[in-house]
């Protein structure tokens, strides 16, 4: 004798179990309608906890989701700096920060005006490599939003400065407090890329 032999199955057998499936259901669900109508739960009431429960759910995976997108931001923008580390040498770095930064501890206005100019030029190097794309480091920064890096509002006012000096030339006022504070701007920037 084979197993699963069609001529040893019983297939009444089969049948009066499904029936009694089907009835221990049915007998299920009239114990649940009875407790229900025993409560004093309304549909209204089961629809709303299900659906709060949803929405409790839902809320719980978009913070998850946000976390892990978080995550993978900061390690590509983690890499996006290491991969700048190790296109410019840190003497390369040091050297035309510390110009920088002897332009603005001058006397003289028009090395003020270098200092800027030098520091704005040094932030249009720091996103091209970064592979910020744009023909000039206004549409690299348009193209930029905070969550690119953290700073994107110091580089754009930095940057305004940079502009206005661009642009008005000597009828621009500058004074030493100004440049201090706008070198300072470019510092923050340059410290999040590691670049000083």
């Amino acid at each position: 004798m084979q197993p699963f032999d069609p001529n040893y199955l019983n297939i009444e057998y089969f049948f009066n179990l499904l029936i009694y499936l089907f009835e221990e259901a049915y007998r299920l669900l009239l114990l649940l309608l009875e407790w229900l109508a025993r409560t004093d739960f309304t549909l209204f009431r089961i629809f709303s906890w299900l659906v709060t429960a949803l929405i409790v759910y839902l809320i719980g995976y978009a913070i998850y989701k946000h976390r892990k997108l978080d995550e993978a931001m900061e390690e590509k923008y983690g890499e996006v700096q290491i991969k700048y580390l190790e296109r410019q040498s840190l003497a390369d770095r040091n050297l035309k920060w510390h110009r920088v930064l002897d332009y603005c501890d001058s006397q003289s206005e028009s090395d003020w005006r270098l200092a800027i100019m030098e520091a704005d030029t040094m932030l249009d190097e720091v996103l091209d490599t970064a592979g910020y794309v744009g023909d000039t480091l206004g549409e690299k920064l348009k193209r930029s939003v905070v969550g690119d890096f953290k700073t994107l509002n110091e580089a754009w006012e930095a940057h305004k400065v940079r502009n206005q000096i661009a642009h008005e030339g000597a009828n621009f006022q500058l004074t030493k407090r100004e440049t201090e504070r706008v070198i300072n701007l470019y510092r923050k920037v340059f410290e999040e890329f590691h670049f000083v």
